[in-house]
């Protein structure tokens, strides 16, 4: 029995790596579909949902095509504008950085302090902004409020996300023939999973509360 549950678990471990090419190759098509600058964000977006649909069990391996490009095409405006968003901001950040290092004596520590706290924030705004917009029903800016909280709340897995993408950067580097074939499935595939085990929980403790009252 034993020896039957590790083949079917072996399988099932060779369906995935598929699934993860095929959803990676996808991506890279869309991106390039979409001009590579407008591309980036719907194919980034319906890559995360697709991944979720498989997680969850609300999809087989035989709906990603279907699922990838229905949720490309209608999340290409929304999702370029979440896109746009994070990108400025994180540009802005960038040269707020480049600023500082003109700024000498107790200035430059107020202010690196301060930049160094809205990185932070940036950082869990950009890690939780497509879960939560996959996953949720909200209005737009409610999604990065949403991330933002979601990620402050959950500190514990927000570092088990980071440990998870740097132990991924690592295996790239000692394999980088993996790098065209896996990357940004694997990435979206660990922040994902975190972000359902984190999202499972704040619904279960909501109904709870609920069930209190």
């Amino acid at each position: 029995m034993g020896k039957i549950l590790n083949i079917a678990n072996f399988y099932r471990l060779l369906e995935w790596i598929m699934w993860l090419v095929y959803i990676n190759l996808l991506w890279v098509g869309s991106v390039l579909l979409g001009l590579i600058v407008f591309g980036v964000f719907p194919a980034t977006v319906a890559m995360f949902t697709v991944i979720r649909h498989l997680i969850i069990k609300d999809a087989t391996g035989k709906q990603i095509f279907k699922t990838f490009v229905f949720t490309y095409k209608r999340e290409f405006l929304k999702s370029n504008g979440i896109g746009i968003i994070m990108t400025s901001i994180g540009y802005f950040l960038y040269l707020d950085f480049l600023f500082i290092r003109n700024i000498t004596g107790f200035s430059y520590y107020v202010f690196y302090t301060g930049l160094i706290f809205v990185g932070i924030l940036y950082l869990i705004t950009l890690l939780y902004i497509l879960p939560v917009y996959v996953h949720y029903e909200l209005k737009f800016f409610q999604y990065f409020k949403h991330a933002i909280l979601i990620g402050i709340v959950s500190p514990f897995m927000t570092v088990g996300i980071i440990i998870g993408l740097t132990l991924l950067y690592f295996l790239l580097v000692s394999i980088p023939g993996l790098i065209p074939f896996i990357t940004s499935s694997i990435i979206a595939l660990i922040i994902m999973v975190c972000s359902l085990v984190v999202f499972n929980r704040l619904d279960y403790k909501q109904r709870a509360n609920e069930i209190s009252k």
